[in-house]
């Protein structure tokens, strides 16, 4: 059913002229927002945090227009491979933020770009590979294989190495001994597998993963967001943090909790800026109830 719908929405935005398909975006993510009710009940608990303070309103409306701005992200998602390595260099703002990439790098011991479900990270990991860094990403497997086959095509024309999540391991470790550029996400609630931080004021356990490759390896660690710049138009602009610069304790467990607390407080500024751009339709932080459920 995926596979076909996805089938359907590629064959129509391709027909459209980009304005056009995000006027379907917009149609989509307003049916998706009332017709989806887990789906809105859960980003409307998250918006709340995010948002504490602000009346109910208008934590609905930054709700309902991230479900539109996903919508839109995946219309763009469709066009990729359309795109030039050119036009997609020109799409994403923040030369500055190349340049320092480019300090880092000159260490040789390669960089991880952590990034959320936010903006267009696709965007920003095309763009990159089209200035002719080695970016690996890794993807999480849809069950319909050619669901899968479709998405991880398209990044791989975009100029990445993508790399299956439950494969991930020591290529991983190899792309950025490379000197490479190795994008992971880590918005995606983990619990009981892997480190808790403090996230807008509340504890939440996130993959472990970036913080551990990159105490083994010595890369740095720079969260990145790409959000869009303005509404119904495909550009979007660079934020970055060059400022995390890691320490070994020799305690590798307190050092890996360190580092990621310093990567959800980037991230945390980013949304801050641009809240109704990120993408998080299942409940970041479970109610204690609910974690107790799970885990029975």
């Amino acid at each position: 059913m995926k596979y076909r719908l996805w089938q359907v929405v590629t064959a129509l935005v391709q027909r459209l002229p980009a304005g056009a398909s995000y006027a379907v975006a917009f149609v989509l993510g307003s049916l998706a927002f009332y017709g989806w009710p887990r789906g809105r009940r859960a980003t409307i608990r998250n918006f709340s945090r995010v948002l504490a303070g602000q009346t109910p309103g208008e934590i609905r409306r930054v709700s309902r227009r991230s479900l539109i701005n996903y919508c839109c992200y995946l219309a763009d998602f469709v066009r990729f491979p359309s795109l030039s390595p050119r036009e997609l260099v020109d799409r994403v703002g923040g030369a500055e933020s190349f340049a320092a990439l480019d300090g880092v790098l000159a260490s040789g011991k390669g960089a991880i770009i952590v990034c959320m479900h936010f903006g267009n990270w696709d965007l920003g990991a095309g763009a990159a590979a089209a200035r002719g860094y080695q970016v690996t990403v890794v993807a999480e497997t849809f069950a319909d294989r050619r669901l899968d086959r479709m998405v991880v095509e398209s990044r791989r024309r975009l100029g990445m190495q993508v790399v299956k999540m439950e494969r991930a391991g020591p290529s991983l470790i190899r792309s950025v001994k490379r000197n490479g550029l190795l994008a992971l996400l880590i918005d995606r609630p983990v619990p009981g597998d892997g480190v808790r931080v403090t996230f807008f004021g509340e504890e939440v356990e996130v993959p472990a993963g970036p913080a551990r490759i990159a105490i083994r390896t010595g890369a740095r660690v720079v969260p990145a967001a790409f959000p869009r710049v303005r509404p119904n138009r495909p550009e979007v602009t660079t934020q970055t943090d060059f400022d995390i610069v890691f320490e070994s304790s020799g305690d590798e467990e307190a050092d890996v909790q360190r580092l990621t607390q310093a990567i959800m407080a980037s991230h945390e500024r980013f949304i801050r800026a641009n809240p109704d751009q990120w993408y998080m339709f299942r409940e970041m932080w479970p109610s204690p109830s609910r974690s107790a459920s799970a885990a029975r």
